[in-house]
């Protein structure tokens, strides 16, 4: 272990181990660039994010500031791996899963599907103006009435002269009310569901942020409505066609990313926790000396390890197109279901200080019940696992 962080108490030195990362080595299992882009974005997260996100988390404002501040450092053009992309990731989540959430919608989900579905025309007009944070996108799938049910949406679109007419509307659409939307909609003459992409300056496109949630603050989740939205014929992505060579391509390739949030996650409420138990004393002690604090601290940090080699591994695998769409869902659902328990652990290891935004677990704690929920619900995950490893499909 590198790094120990001290802390003088009134009875002895308490030395403790600061970074998760460092206990089994971890960081040896990454190369030279996927160390700079770790330490990059961790610099830039505790010095340009870390001060202000929670002015931002508790008036659940879109933290523009912050989003400013990383545009410079060019970061989804250096993010050309699964690995490095999950590292930043982590480190975002770290001081925030909603800014984490953020950057995954326009680093992974948009773009990508831009790349994988558009035409040359759509990928000179819209991917380096994306990938250089001018313009942020959402990612338009989930209906109010269709969460996990995807394939049953039933926004359309209708062929008309020149392109097409786009009605129906979409719920918890992440960047929903910023400058462009990827959208899944059914061609009501095909019945199939193809990929358009949407401007929202257009007329007939009206997003409103969903209030009153309690976590993710700062990700402006959308109400979304399309009435009569005429969406130009080179707006159609031409390789989206149905929605297994569409939303399935799209959703296995940022299910791989979500879990590295869930590790940063994981990694926040270490960080915080054990700088806390190391500082506070009760009986004359400090805390950390307690058996049932290092008991619930061994099982935070062990639990890091554990997730950190399965995400890892998954993304090497799926970097090499060796990883299938099960072994993504079963790594995204056990790693996001052991978030929550970290979470949970981390808020009882504070006490009443765990409720305290600026203490982080309570933050973790909401969020990482939505990461359980989003890119598939745990459920959902766990059953596309299961029908790959049975040959039974359990669900539609």
């Amino acid at each position: 272990m590198q790094r120990l962080n001290q802390v003088a108490g009134q009875f002895k030195e308490v030395k403790f181990l600061a970074d998760p990362l460092e206990y089994l080595r971890l960081y040896d299992m990454l190369d030279n660039e996927e160390k700079e882009i770790c330490l990059a974005v961790r610099k830039f997260a505790q010095e340009k994010a870390a001060p202000t996100i929670n002015k931002y988390v508790e008036a659940a404002e879109f933290p523009t500031e912050i989003v400013e501040a990383l545009k410079p450092l060019k970061l989804i053009h250096k993010t050309n791996t699964y690995v490095k992309t999950g590292l930043a990731y982590l480190e975002l989540a770290k001081v925030d899963a909603g800014l984490s959430t953020f950057y995954l919608l326009i680093s992974s989900l948009v773009p990508h599907s831009i790349e994988t579905f558009g035409s040359e025309e759509q990928k000179k007009k819209y991917l380096t103006r994306i990938k250089d944070m001018d313009i942020l996108g959402g990612w338009a799938l989930t209906e109010k009435e269709y969460g996990s049910d995807a394939s049953s949406i039933q926004t359309t679109v209708k062929k008309v002269q020149g392109g097409y007419l786009l009605n129906g509307n979409k719920r918890w659409i992440g960047n929903g009310n910023k400058d462009i939307l990827v959208v899944w909609a059914r061609n009501s003459e095909n019945k199939n569901i193809e990929g358009f992409i949407v401007e929202n300056k257009w007329a007939g496109v009206h997003a409103e942020p969903i209030k009153h949630k309690l976590a993710l603050r700062i990700v402006q989740n959308c109400q979304i409505t399309f009435k009569d939205v005429f969406i130009p014929d080179e707006n159609k992505m031409p390789k989206a066609k149905d929605f297994l060579n569409g939303v399935t391509q799209a959703l296995q390739h940022s299910r791989v990313g979500v879990p590295w949030i869930a590790l940063g996650i994981q990694a926040g409420v270490y960080e915080n926790v054990v700088k806390f138990v190391t500082r506070r004393k009760q009986f004359g002690k400090h805390i950390a000396g307690f058996q049932l604090q290092q008991e619930r601290l061994t099982r935070i940090l062990t639990t890091f390890q554990a997730s950190f080699l399965m995400v890892l591994q998954v993304s090497r695998m799926a970097q090499e197109k060796k990883a299938s769409l099960g072994q993504i869902a079963a790594v995204k659902a056990w790693v996001s279901d052991k978030t929550r328990e970290v979470a949970r652990l981390g808020r009882e290891m504070m006490g009443g200080d765990g409720i305290l935004v600026e203490n982080y677990c309570i933050k973790a704690l909401t969020d990482a019940e939505v990461v359980y929920t989003y890119e598939g619900s745990y459920d959902i995950n766990s059953l596309i696992a299961g029908r790959e490893i049975t040959g039974l499909a359990a669900f539609k």
